[in-house]
């Protein structure tokens, strides 16, 4: 891609995208409930509904299957998300977006300068979106960026991000005055030019942790789809199988890796399909006016989610990737040490 428009957050990101591609009031775009509110909230802020499709056990990406199903006549784009900064599922969700003429838009927030199929995350759907929250790999506090390989769809970006106002000083639509700051923008271009190299330091300390992990019963690295040459590791996220630790709860195990020196956590608490937001919107006169009750309470009624449901309650566990993978080797080997331990001592974790 050759253009990119700064914006003051990947949320703002996400809403100026969808609505530079026309979406609003009765339509409906498919995404996950396993990812940050700001994904859901772009789409309400366009006044569209986000739909959600449950998620991959392994990969805690959104499922290209429950996507399809999810499809109605009032869909106009899927909004995969790149989770823990690894590629989704893009070959289906490519084609599933050309089958139904459907909008992709990658919310590649948590997935900076990851690659699938040698193109960079974000310049492969329609328009593709990212986050410079504090916690991201490349930060400026708070701020987001904008890229797509359609030029006229970044003009439209640039207007609905300019409160409405074409680069030829005309308002032209509605918009949000959504506009990065200088100094935002200043702290973000100063980190470019050694971005890279600590993107190629992350993703060697995470093969080499993927290498030894492998080896430990009941953790399972993230699975990654064909077609991924590198992640983000925003985070570095695994699977616990309760099962292969005598029936331990993942909080004892956490708890027991902590005594070790070693960090884990879950990502989020609920899927967004648990959140009080679906209720809000079916009580809101507008939503009612614009999509109708019977839409509304089917709506609910297919929220769903039970593979999320499992990955939350149970199974996922993360390291906060961008700071550690940045260790060296023997850093790496601590954590596999941690677990390792752990695991040789899984018959000790339920008196934690």
């Amino acid at each position: 891609v050759t253009r990119c428009v700064a914006v003051g957050s990947g949320t703002q990101a996400l809403h100026t995208a969808v609505e530079a591609l026309g979406l609003g009031p009765g339509d409906e775009v498919i995404t996950s409930p396993y990812t940050d509110p700001g994904t859901i909230a772009a789409i309400l802020s366009a006044r569209a509904l986000p739909v959600l499709a449950d998620i991959d056990r392994y990969s805690f990406q959104v499922d290209p299957d429950d996507v399809e199903r999810r499809i109605t006549k009032n869909t106009k784009a899927i909004m995969p998300v790149h989770m823990m900064g690894q590629p989704a599922d893009l070959d289906r969700f490519l084609q599933i977006a050309r089958k139904y003429n459907l909008f992709l838009i990658e919310d590649a927030c948590q997935a900076h300068f990851a690659k699938f199929r040698g193109k960079m995350l974000g310049s492969i759907g329609d328009i593709g979106c990212f986050s410079h929250q504090s916690s991201k790999v490349i930060s400026c506090g708070e701020g987001g960026s904008i890229i797509s390989n359609n030029a006229e769809l970044m003009e439209q970006c640039y207007t609905v991000q300019n409160h409405g106002t074409s680069k030829f000083g005309r308002t032209e639509t509605i918009g949000p005055k959504y506009r990065m700051n200088e100094f935002e923008g200043a702290i973000l271009l100063g980190q470019l030019p050694t971005a890279m190299e600590r993107h190629a330091v992350r993703n060697k300390n995470a093969q080499y942790l993927t290498s030894k992990i492998k080896d430990i019963p009941g953790i399972t690295p993230q699975k990654l789809y064909d077609g991924t040459e590198e992640g983000s590791f925003y985070l570095y996220t695994m699977n616990y199988n309760k099962e292969e630790y005598n029936g331990v709860p993942r909080e004892k195990y956490l708890k027991a890796l902590a005594a070790e020196g070693v960090g884990l956590s879950p990502y989020i608490k609920n899927g967004l399909h648990k959140e009080p937001w679906v209720d809000n919107i079916m009580g809101r006169k507008e939503y009612q006016q614009m999509y109708g009750k019977n839409r509304l309470e089917e709506f609910k009624q297919d929220m769903a989610c039970p593979v999320c449901d499992l990955v939350c309650d149970e199974e996922m566990v993360m390291l906060w990737a961008s700071g550690p993978l940045l260790g060296t080797t023997d850093d790496m080997d601590d954590v596999i040490n941690a677990l390792a331990k752990v695991y040789e001592n899984r018959d000790q974790l339920k008196s934690i």
